[in-house]
């Protein structure tokens, strides 16, 4: 083994974000957002103003994009707003979305490790997206916001995902470009790993003290090893 190969971490098991850490939707969930808005007369917001929107859920998305909306009926309007998002972008999210560089390969080289998905995106769209770039059977689970109780930061979608592993948390990379990610790696006791190549804007990121920063996804491969480590072997009789 190489003196790089020998300083490699090494993790049971991998969790990933969707949204800016294996796919870049930006965008899609901009266009979307926007088609909401015109709905209600606003103007277009520029592509970065909605992606900085994005990391908390899809009705959180449209809250902010609504945001100045105003008045008594605003939260009807938010409501029929994501009502309006949820069709459109249920026809447009894979309209640009792709898998960031080295997503792929990736994979393929952790292939041997149990492999989860962690977002706070909708079952709806997210299971739609995975399948449409063709990497859905890379993942042994996908647990989605509408699948818990408490979305990321909460660590329950990371919980979930190890649900039956027998895989201790300390043994665990999650791997995403969002501060909900750090913080929920952190609230479970996993390896934090963010994504500076992401939706997330760098300093909040940065700020959230990730153990690890990627500054693109084949990175993951520099940093831990790719091989599961060997079972014990059995004493003799």
């Amino acid at each position: 083994m190489s003196r790089q190969q020998s300083r490699r971490r090494r993790a049971e098991a991998f969790i990933f974000d969707l949204d800016g850490t294996l796919v870049d939707s930006g965008r899609d969930l901009a266009v979307s957002a926007n088609f909401v808005r015109a709905r209600f007369g606003l103007p277009e917001l520029p592509e970065p103003v909605v992606v900085s929107f994005v990391g908390d859920g899809v009705g959180k998305l449209v809250e902010r994009a609504l945001a100045d909306l105003g008045g008594p009926s605003a939260a009807e309007r938010v409501a029929e707003g994501l009502g309006v998002f949820m069709d459109h972008h249920d026809r447009h999210c894979l309209d640009h979305s792709r898998l960031y560089p080295g997503v792929l390969e990736t994979l393929r080289r952790f292939a041997d490790f149990p492999l989860m998905v962690a977002t706070n995106k909708s079952r709806r769209f997210a299971v739609k997206v995975l399948a449409g770039l063709h990497v859905d059977g890379a993942f042994r689970r996908v647990v989605c916001g509408d699948d818990v109780a408490r979305r990321k930061p909460d660590p329950e979608p990371l919980a979930l995902c190890l649900q039956g592993l027998g895989v201790d948390p300390r043994d665990v990379a999650m791997v995403g470009d969002g501060t909900n990610d750090v913080l929920a790696a952190r609230a479970l006791g996993c390896t934090a790993v963010g994504c500076a190549f992401g939706l997330t804007a760098r300093d909040r990121l940065l700020a959230a003290g990730p153990d690890l920063v990627l500054e693109s996804f084949a990175e993951l491969a520099d940093h831990f090893v790719s091989r599961p480590a060997p079972a014990p072997r059995k004493a003799g009789p």
